[in-house]
């Protein structure tokens, strides 16, 4: 039966060709639901325990260098002091790693809670206008 053979290129094709077309035109995004800002708060929370953890790391950084700089002012011989001065340059580099991915991370955090902004300020219904009273029908006057 040679009709599998021919389908299975022929479907491939035909994905292909609606996927070279693109959007319909005139589809427009739906604004989002009110549970579509679920996926953003994750986003946030996702990224703030991130930060967190690594401040941690960048906190333990600065300890190590500070730890090994002391080291470097006690050591006795010329071998425990380039053995020290190795530690501290690893250290540094530690730190200097940690600083950075704090930052983007710092950044990642500030994109993802304007997201979450944005997500929730197109989700809140437009407040209506409150409907003018109606005056008073004036009854008309006689001549």
């Amino acid at each position: 039966m040679p009709f599998p053979r021919l389908t299975t290129p022929l479907a491939g094709l035909a994905v292909a060709a609606l996927l070279a077309v693109g959007p319909v035109p005139g589809a427009q995004a739906a604004p989002p639901a009110e549970g579509d800002c679920a996926k953003q708060q994750a986003q946030v929370d996702r990224a703030a325990a991130k930060l967190e953890r690594l401040q941690d790391v960048f906190a333990k950084a600065k300890r190590e260098v500070r730890k090994a700089k002391k080291a470097a002012a006690q050591a006795a011989t010329e071998e425990e002091q380039a053995e020290v001065e190795e530690d501290l340059d690893d250290a540094k580099q530690d730190r200097t790693k940690a600083k950075k991915a704090k930052k983007a991370q710092v950044q990642r955090l500030a994109k993802a809670e304007q997201r979450l902004a944005k997500c929730e300020e197109s989700a809140e219904p437009t407040e209506p206008t409150e409907p003018t009273e109606p005056t008073e029908p004036t009854e008309p006057t006689e001549p």
